[in-house]
């Protein structure tokens, strides 16, 4: 058994996919037999006929093919076998149908897609807090009869005496002098150059 993915199915079919709120993606598979039903039908009107995803804007009804609030066409490449199709408002829900559009304007539809809802561009409106209860799980208690257990403490680094204090703090001051010395001459503070 192969593990690629076939280049087609065998069936006619069109998806649609949400990518954002004012992005849709469509792919689809057209099998020679239902092209040559278009054909059938549109007879003599295939010749110059444009293939088109026919989008409908079907927000809040129960759609029956011909009562979308709006539609618009995008012309495909049946070979592409996908697209990218921008929209202009979100929140709102789409189905499409694969066709053909006659040069009379007579539209032929082969297949229709799943219906999508795409979600709003904007911050939610829902104000209303919802609080999430917590359950505690009890630890359990520890044995009295078990004896503790010390562990040692970390060593703390000695502490420095008066004089080794101000042998750090003049070596600190000479390394800041002559980095300030090396900038000042246009050099890096940390750059080792001679003389200096």
């Amino acid at each position: 058994m192969s593990s690629d993915i076939p280049d087609r199915y065998g069936r006619t079919e069109l998806v649609l996919m949400v990518m954002d709120p004012l992005h849709l993606f469509a792919y689809w598979e057209v099998t020679p037999e239902s092209l040559r039903e278009a054909q059938d039908a549109l007879g003599a009107e295939m010749d110059g006929a444009r293939a088109v995803v026919r989008f409908y804007d079907i927000s809040l009804i129960h759609f029956d093919g011909a009562n979308a609030h709006h539609t618009f066409d995008i012309d495909v490449g049946l070979e592409a076998r996908g697209w990218y199709v921008p929209v202009w408002t979100a929140d709102k829900s789409y189905c499409a149908d694969l066709g053909f559009v006659a040069r009379t304007g007579r539209f032929h539809a082969i297949t229709r897609s799943n219906v999508i809802h795409t979600p709003r561009a904007s911050v939610s409106g829902n104000t209303a807090e919802r609080w999430m209860r917590v359950k505690f799980v009890r630890r359990r208690k520890p044995d009295r009869a078990r004896p503790l257990e010390y562990v040692p403490a970390p060593e703390l680094p000695r502490r420095l005496s008066p004089d080794e204090w101000r042998a750090l703090r003049e070596r600190l001051a000479r390394e800041k002098a002559l980095a300030d010395a090396r900038f000042a001459a246009g050099g890096m503070p940390s750059s080792p150059e001679k003389g200096f």
